[in-house]
């Protein structure tokens, strides 16, 4: 909101009234500072899809006079960083409970919701997360149960959100940052020549290489990986198995290299799900990043905005099965600590996680991209495919997760308007599922020679009353084209590589 003339005229921005969101996200984490609860009540649209989604008994409390509430555990849908920012006005310079050297005493939570609608996203529900609960406050309680908007907190508030594809939870990231975890040191220049300087210049230099034992708060340690991932993937792998979790591996020291790097913790925990065959089965529906990133405007930061506003570009765009990866993401902000194209492809391949890489354009400038969306396992159901799963490479692609999940929320919409509406006997519900996939294969979202090669339908009618669809199909692989551009200028050669 911005006060004019003299704070008598209060602009407040307002996109306009936006069409469905092709992918829809979420994001949970802190929000120090102050909530202006009445601007939130002054967002109708927003208020319709909170009673949409099972929370109408509190948006009537919202809405009683004289109501306070500090909006934790509740998803509110928001179409721009504006409205975030008009709801939560201090939530960019509050310090938080959780302070730690690298991320600083900063939520993250805000720069995620700006680089999620930087990049091309349309619609984000948020919660708010108390800073006292600790990781515990982002995973769903022991008690939950799913109808019961009551029991509902953390992750659990947006699984009750139908057409929810992406979620992410950026400053549970900052909290596993280890508080006294040390930064690169910085390069110590040569003293200057003596010389006489008036004594109201400062001459500190801003760099230790000690801190005073009293400038080290203690801080609870991080979780560990497994502990996190437990909690995050039993809900979602038993009741949304549509959703897709973006999280960004945790950091430890390495005293050989003196610098941060991904805690080798954390890949012997993704190992050792790989070997279990049951384990590894939900790993499918964690899209793991790496680096995290560092820019003028803050020490440490989590991607996660970006990549799910250009997921959500993407899918609006291309569709849901299109990957953003080499897309350029809009952002001031550089990949900590930089990956080598050596550790790039080995992280890669195995274990399978997406990379964050800053490379020379073809124009000539620097930008921030994803080297590739990667899955540790396949995306497909552990019964579809061999433990030695070599021949399955092509499927451990983030993409072809989404895609699966827009198919499950697309055919429960579809079934849920059929069933109080049609006859079992009657023919349209297969003429209309052969019509929707042969407009995806026409798409390009699946593959083969003809749309008969590409998805199959078959009927059957179990019991009286019934009727069973089973549908198999072939989803496409990541990439369709490519187009491989060479150029010379001033006699050097370069090239750009440009997904179709």
């Amino acid at each position: 909101m911005e006060l004019l003339a003299g704070a008598r005229i209060a602009l407040t921005p307002r996109p306009v009234e936006r069409r469905i969101a092709a992918l829809e996200a979420a994001m949970l984490g802190h929000c120090p500072g102050r909530v202006r609860l009445e601007r939130l009540l002054q967002l109708p649209a927003a208020l319709a899809d909170m009673r949409a989604v099972g929370y109408g008994l509190a948006v009537d409390a919202l809405l009683r006079p004289g109501a306070v509430s500090e909006l934790y555990h509740l998803p509110i849908p928001l179409q721009s960083s504006a409205e975030f920012h008009d709801i939560f006005p201090d939530v960019l310079d509050a310090g938080t409970a959780y302070v730690s050297l690298l991320a600083g005493k900063k939520a993250w939570l805000g720069l995620a919701v700006d680089d999620f609608f930087a990049n091309g996203g349309e619609k984000l529900w948020v919660v708010r997360i108390p800073e006292s609960a600790g990781q515990a406050g982002f995973l769903p309680a022991a008690n939950t149960q799913l109808h019961d908007i009551a029991t509902l907190q953390g992750l659990a508030c947006v699984l009750v959100i139908p057409a929810l594809g992406v979620v992410s939870f950026p400053d549970l990231e900052r909290l596993q940052v280890p508080p006294r975890l040390p930064d690169i040191p910085r390069v110590r220049l040569e003293n200057n020549d003596p010389q006489f300087l008036p004594c109201t210049q400062n001459t500190d230099d801003d760099h230790r290489e000690r801190r005073y034992s009293n400038e080290l708060i203690d801080m609870p340690p991080p979780w560990q990986l497994p502990q996190v991932l437990r909690g995050m993937l039993q809900f979602i792998s038993s009741h949304r198995p549509d959703l897709q979790c973006l999280f960004t591996l945790p950091l430890s020291y390495s005293g050989e290299l003196d610098s941060p790097v991904l805690d080798p913790a954390a890949l012997q925990a993704l190992a050792g799900y790989q070997e279990n065959r049951d384990a590894a089965q939900a790993l499918r529906y964690v899209q793991f990043l790496f680096p995290y990133l560092r820019g003028p405007r803050f020490a440490l930061h989590s991607p996660v905005g970006l990549i799910a506003g250009q997921q959500a570009a993407a899918a609006r765009r291309d569709g849901p099965w299109r990957s953003m990866a080499a897309k350029p993401l809009n952002t001031d902000a550089l990949p900590y600590p930089r990956l080598s194209i050596a550790q790039t492809l080995v992280l890669r391949d195995k274990p399978g996680i997406s990379v964050i890489n800053y490379r020379h354009s073809f124009s000539g400038g620097a930008q921030l991209s994803l080297d590739d969306e990667r899955l540790v396992v396949p995306a497909l159901p552990v019964a579809d495919y061999p433990f030695d799963r070599q021949r399955y490479d092509g499927f451990r692609s983030a993409e072809v997760m989404r895609f699966l999940g827009f198919l499950c929320r697309q055919l429960q919409a579809l079934g849920e308007q059929l069933i109080f509406n049609l006859d079992y006997r009657d023919p349209r519900p297969r003429l209309l599922l052969e019509q929707f996939f042969r407009r995806l294969y026409s798409q390009g979202a699946l593959r083969g020679a003809s749309a008969e090669q590409a998805f199959s339908i078959s009927e059957s009618i179990p019991q009286e009353g019934a009727m069973l669809f089973e549908i198999m199909l072939a989803p496409a692989f990541p990439i369709d084209k490519l187009f491989l551009t060479f150029a010379n200028l001033n006699g050097e050669w370069r090239s750009e590589v440009v997904d179709g």
